[in-house]
């Protein structure tokens, strides 16, 4: 093992949605310090959010479960070693959207290397039969699924953390690792570790693209961080996760109903719309009440880089738009080729007595009288006007298509 040790309170914060006809239960009552921590981020939003999404949210204690460790070798250790991990949930009740917070409250441990499975989306828990299992499988239980597996992750600590670690916790690798066998030398994480974001000189705050690293700069003789002093900060990374689950969860149905050839009609662009118009207090950041806090916001979010999810977001929304019209079109096609052939049967049925009755006239040497005369002839009026009203309305619908594509 490396020498690395964190000193401090590791949050993990999940993207998450609650599925479609599941009920939440809550779970039982939890012990004072975990109500503590969900009073204290409720009182945030309650003083810093400008928008109304608080009154809609339900923050709830999942329980504590062991989080399987591992060296940097990625194999477990000879005595196999467990961080005890606290789960939280914050589910909005209108759009089903929600975050899961990861909390390892006052703990030593080697940070990078759970940082280093983070980003691969390899989070073991060990379950009561001593299996490890996926954040995934662990929260299906309560109906919740996870957006994305690219969580956020904040060290909050008091210790200085040295130099040559530093640009392990930015791009999320194990440090010193024996896989590896080299140094990062990035530019782009030495910028990260010398651009302090924070507002106000009671923290430093750096930011990565999926890493935060927070250093509390109050005056204190405890070891950690206090929760009050997370709070301050963790609130705002809440409300950045909320706006990251209301995107990607959009993208992803689009992206299903691209795929799935059932699921090309304007119903259903209709409806993912106005799903994700739902989410406007989410996406929308600029709900804070504090300058301070808005500017802070603002860095996260441009670096941590969800306007990206947006950009490919569009993009998904206008290749489904293409391929309905494009069904649609199809669709379209093959009705109008029928309608042609019901035009054409229809003026056959319709003219083949008076023809046949015709040519048996003519072989016979007869003629039509008068009034089987004017009858074919207004037979055959009949039949060319039906059949080119067929042809118009055939006409008009199919330019009405191509106006829209």
């Amino acid at each position: 093992m490396s020498d690395e040790v964190f000193s401090g309170n590791v949050y993990i914060l999940i993207p998450a949605y609650l599925n479609k006809n599941a009920a939440f239960k809550q779970p039982l009552p939890c012990e004072p310090h975990h109500k503590a921590f969900i009073d204290d981020l409720a009182d945030k939003y309650n003083d810093e959010i400008s928008s109304d999404v608080h009154k809609s949210l339900i923050r709830s204690y999942l329980g504590t479960f062991p989080l399987e460790c591992f060296d940097d070798l990625e194999s477990h250790f000879e005595q196999k070693c467990h961080q005890n991990a606290e789960l939280f949930l914050s589910l909005h009740r209108k759009t089903g959207l929600a975050v899961i917070t990861i909390r390892l409250f006052e703990k030593e441990l080697p940070a990078s290397q759970l940082l280093d499975r983070l980003s691969k989306g390899s989070l073991l828990f060990t379950n009561d039969c001593g299996e490890g299992v996926s954040i995934e499988s662990l929260v299906a239980q309560w109906g919740v699924s996870v957006v994305t597996t690219s969580a956020k992750a904040c060290l909050s600590t008091r210790q200085e953390i040295p130099q040559d670690v530093l640009p392990y916790y930015f791009a999320n690798e194990t440090y010193a690792s024996k896989n590896m066998s080299a140094q990062i030398t990035s530019k782009e994480f030495k910028h990260q570790m010398s651009t302090n974001v924070a507002q106000y000189d009671s923290s430093d705050i750096f930011v990565g693209k999926n890493s935060v690293i927070r250093i509390d700069r109050r005056n204190s003789e405890h070891q950690y961080p206090a929760l009050a002093s997370d709070g301050t900060f963790l609130f705002v990374l809440e409300a950045l996760l909320y706006k990251e689950a209301a995107v990607v969860r959009t993208n992803k149905q689009v992206l299903t109903a691209i795929e799935q050839n059932d699921l090309l009609a304007l119903e259903v662009l209709n409806k993912l719309t106005s799903e994700f118009s739902s989410t406007i207090p989410f996406w929308d950041i600029k709900i804070f009440n504090y300058l301070t806090a808005q500017q802070l916001a603002n860095n996260l979010d441009e670096r941590f880089g969800v306007n990206q999810h947006f950009e490919l977001y569009e993009k998904n929304q206008q290749l489904l738009q293409y391929r309905i019209n494009l069904k649609e079109g199809i669709e379209q096609e093959k009705k109008n080729n029928i309608l042609y052939i019901i035009a054409v049967i229809l003026f056959i049925f319709e003219l083949a007595p008076h023809c046949y009755l015709l040519f048996t006239r003519i072989l016979n040497g007869k003629w039509f009288s008068s009034v089987e005369f004017l009858s074919l002839i207004g037979a055959g009026i009949s039949t060319a006007l039906l059949a080119g009203l067929l042809v118009l309305f055939i006409s008009y619908k199919q330019k009405k298509k191509n106006a829209k594509i």
